[in-house]
Parts: structure tokens; sequence; C-alpha cells
């Protein structure tokens, strides 16, 4: 087991990092959703920021950031083209995520391997209650699948390989999916190279095991790509290993998911035959197929820089084909794309889309590290992993922390490059000593 000493963790309160953590993990509770959808976390920000604020002082990346992303918007909005308040809405959950996260950065003194320790064991529990809920389903004790008694943004969502299909504590088991990624990333690596970085190999094996009954296609692609990322070279018989797991995993979710089944065949209607009935339609498939419309058309109205953050309903009611092909009421994800690529596309043009990628590609820790930077690059392709899933399928900026991984993503880099600068003076320094000598 990772040992704190090694890392240097820090002290931290457990009522703050418990505050922290319920941030990123728990979506599913909402207390009012007009004028806009209030969030458990937006709680929390709003009791921790004053207090960082008074310790940290205001993070000067994160305000460079955030006027960059203003400025379009408030463009557009004098303009006309989409109101204030929609504006305001997004910028502002922007504004109260990037400064909370870059605060939590700070209040762990950027230790990100104790951060990463205290996700993978929290994906541990929420992963633990993955398995009850799978379990109860099976022996009819509804409150240890029903969550509802609890949560106000949850249902239960039969189907899956065993009667459901696991969400544990989050909405929808895509974004179990997105949240849980890097975790299953660590798993992978602790089961394939016998380690136990982070959390154990037994804890591993219970986070894979609830991955894989959430029988979601976007948690089957995460794990096709892990396969690919987790190994330590790049040698082609391994990306072949992941390829056939990957192929087998989607032959059994295929075959014995109805569910899954539907997704699949609606997916092939929609994107390969523009095949627009009801049975098509009625379905995530279609909805990420529609949005992807959306972008396309908006981005010929606006190609370089969008048409700013909060713009997307109005795009959406522009170029929805649910306003012009479809006869049938069929209304989901208006305001976020359902993707991160996608939004922003709508968003951000051109501009933001290549600039978001040149980070993450910048970013990106190579597979051959020494053994004393093996965290790093663990850390690096954990995130990227998570990162990739939300351009696919996630349209919240904010929802469960995506902010904090994506700083943590960088920072990470960031160390990295002064832990080979510190190592390459060392060299010379040692050099030069030869020499004198």
């Amino acid at each position: 087991m990772l040992e704190a000493e090694k890392y240097n963790f820090v002290k931290v309160s457990k009522n703050v990092q418990f505050m922290i953590f319920i941030s990123v993990f728990v979506s599913s509770i909402v207390f009012f959703k007009e004028p806009f959808e209030f969030y458990l976390h937006y709680l929390i920000f709003l009791t921790l920021i004053p207090f960082f604020f008074l310790k940290y002082g205001y993070p000067k990346p994160i305000a460079l950031i955030l006027i960059a992303i203003g400025l379009v918007g408030i463009i557009n909005v004098g303009i006309g083209y989409y109101k204030p308040f929609d504006f305001i809405k997004v910028w502002g959950g922007l504004f109260l995520s990037l400064t909370f996260y870059h605060y939590v950065l700070d209040y762990y003194k950027f230790n990100l391997v104790q951060i990463f320790k205290v996700y993978s064991v929290w994906s541990y529990y929420v992963s633990v209650i993955g398995i009850v809920q799978v379990v109860s389903y099976n022996v009819g004790f509804s409150w240890g699948y029903n969550y509802t008694w609890l949560f106000n943004k949850w249902g239960v969502i039969e189907g899956g390989l065993l009667g459901i299909r696991v969400n544990s504590i989050f909405s929808e088991p895509s974004t179990l999916a997105g949240v849980l990624a890097p975790a299953v990333y660590i798993s992978l690596y602790n089961l394939m190279h016998k380690k136990n970085f982070l959390i154990t190999k037994r804890q591993s094996i219970v986070i894979l095991i609830t991955y894989v009954l959430a029988s979601s296609s976007t948690a089957y692609l995460a794990i096709m790509l892990i396969l690919f990322l987790v190994t330590d070279s790049l040698k082609v018989r391994y990306f072949f290993i992941g390829l056939i797991m990957g192929i087998g995993l989607y032959n059994i979710a295929y075959n014995y998911s109805e569910d899954f089944k539907y997704r699949v065949d609606t997916s092939v209607a929609s994107w390969m035959h523009q095949d627009y009935d009801i049975e098509n339609t009625n379905s995530s498939s279609f909805v990420l197929y529609n949005n992807w419309h959306v972008a396309t058309q908006n981005i010929k109205e606006f190609p370089l820089l969008g048409s700013g953050v909060g713009s997307y309903n109005i795009a959406y009611e522009k170029h929805s084909l649910t306003k012009t092909v479809l006869n049938y009421d069929f209304e989901f994800n208006t305001t976020d794309g359902n993707s991160m690529f996608i939004r922003l596309m709508v968003e951000t043009g051109l501009v933001g889309v290549l600039l978001f990628m040149f980070i993450v590609i910048k970013c990106f820790i190579p597979k051959r590290v020494s053994d004393v930077d093996i965290h790093y690059r663990l850390i690096s392709h954990a995130i990227v992993i998570m990162i990739m899933v939300y351009l696919l399928r996630q349209g919240n900026y904010y929802l469960n922390a995506f902010p904090f991984f994506v700083l943590m993503y960088y920072y990470n880099w960031k160390q990295y490059k002064e832990s080979q600068k510190y190592a390459f003076q060392n060299i010379v320094d040692e050099n030069l000593k030869i020499d004198e000598g």
C-alpha cells in the first residue's frame, strides 16, 4: 500500500475533506430546479470559498481563464444573441467550480497523490454500494437498491447483466462511468502489475465489478482505452489484447443485456442510416446524434469563438432535429449537448476546442518514465481517460468536479516537468563535481 510518508501527505481537516469529496461524488441531490438547478456542491462551494479566500487570496490563473471565457459571452449577450441570465448562470457556475477546486489544490499543498488516494478510496466505497445495489435488487430488498429515499435526482434503471444497471449514488450509469474512470484505470494497473498503488488489489476488483455491472457503453469504451494505456509499453500485442477483451465485453453486453443491445441498434439506425422512426430516437444514442447535428450547424454560424458559454439552449432551439425532422415531442440535454466536445464546439468554437485538445495532448505524460516518477504517469493516464469519457458523453462543465480533475491533470504535468528539470540539474551538478575532482 502507498505510504503517506513517501509522498509527504499533509494534515487536513476530516470534515473539510468530507465536504470536498461529497462535492465530487454526489450530484444526485438538487435543492431546487428553477431558475437553475441548485446542486449540493453549490452549498459546499459557498460555505468553504470565503474561508479559503481569506487564507489564500484569489488564484490569478483562474481569474485569467474566467476573463477569457467571459469576453465572448459578454459580446454575444451584448448583440442580443442570448439572454444575460443564461450567460451568468453558466459563467457563474464555472467561477464557483474553478475557484473552489483550485483552492482545494492549495489546501492540499498540491499533493496530487494524496488527493488521488482519497478519491480512489471513495471510489471503492461507492463501488461497494453498487454491489449492494445489485444484490438487493435480486433478493427484492427495495431499500438496498432504490435510493430515492435519499436522492431526488436519481432513479432505478432496470436492465443490464443482472437485472439492474448499477448507478450506485449517481443519477445514471453513464455518470458513474465518467466519475469512476480514473479509479478503474488505477484498479486495472494494480491487477495487471500486481501493485497496490493508492488502493489494494481487493478494492480494485470491487471497483471493476461495479464498473462492468453498470452495463454502460461509455464504461466499456473506457475499459478498452484503459487496457491500451495501462501497459508499460506500446507493443502491438497489448493493443490486440485490449481490443479482444473489449470486443468480448461488448459481445457479452450485446447478447445478454436488452438495454445495451437497444442502444447499439438505435445508434446504428441514427448515425449510419439516418432512420428517425420513434423506436430509434427514443434513446440516448439519438440524443447524442441530434446534439452533434446542432453543433455542426451552429459552428457554421460561429466558427472561431463559438456563441458563448450558456448559449447552447439557443443553438438547440435553432438547429435541433426535434424542431424540424421529428413530429413528436422529444427533448433531452437541451442545455449541455450530452457531450463536452459538442458543447465546446457550440459555445467556444474551433478556438476553444483546439485549445482544450492542445492542453490535453501537451500535458499528457508518456508511458516511459522512471520508477521514481511513475505516479505522475499513472495520475496523468487516469485523468485523461475521464477527460475522453466526458468529451464523449457528459456536457455539464462542472458536474462531479470535472474542473478539479482538469486542474489536477495540468498541475500533475507541471510537477512532472519540474521533477525532470530537477533531476537533470542534479546530473549536471554531479558531472561538474567529477570534473573539478
